[in-house]
């Protein structure tokens, strides 16, 4: 096959990365930074939050999974998953997108994939 195909994820030699933010507003923080050319594919989070809250992330503004309600002192974890769990569109930062202004934790692994 020639070319690069998005669809090919797991190719065992795209490193995976990790990040950590811990955001304290409302709305969009940025999580990972978009790298031209890349989506930025979510293989693996923990998330843990003070308040009650429902935690999404978005490509750029774009949700691109489903907004989880945590409760107070909550949280939730994605197991590292090779294939992803959900990835950014080319180009674009993923950004974590909170309902409630309070303490929590992200920490995220991904890979830059085409």
């Amino acid at each position: 096959m020639s070319g690069q195909q998005s669809n090919v994820i797991d190719d065992g030699q795209t490193p995976v990365k990790h990040a950590f933010i811990n955001p304290a507003a409302t709305g969009n923080t940025a999580a990972v930074a978009a790298v031209a050319g890349k989506r930025i594919l979510v293989c693996g989070v923990a998330a843990v939050t003070t308040l009650a809250n429902t935690v999404k992330f978005q490509s750029a503004t774009t949700d691109i999974c489903s907004g989880k309600p945590l409760a107070a002192n909550g949280g939730y974890v994605l197991p590292y998953n090779p294939y992803g769990w959900f990835k950014t569109a080319i180009g674009e930062a993923l950004n974590a997108n909170l309902s409630v202004a309070t303490a929590r934790g992200f920490f995220i692994d991904y890979k830059e994939i085409f």
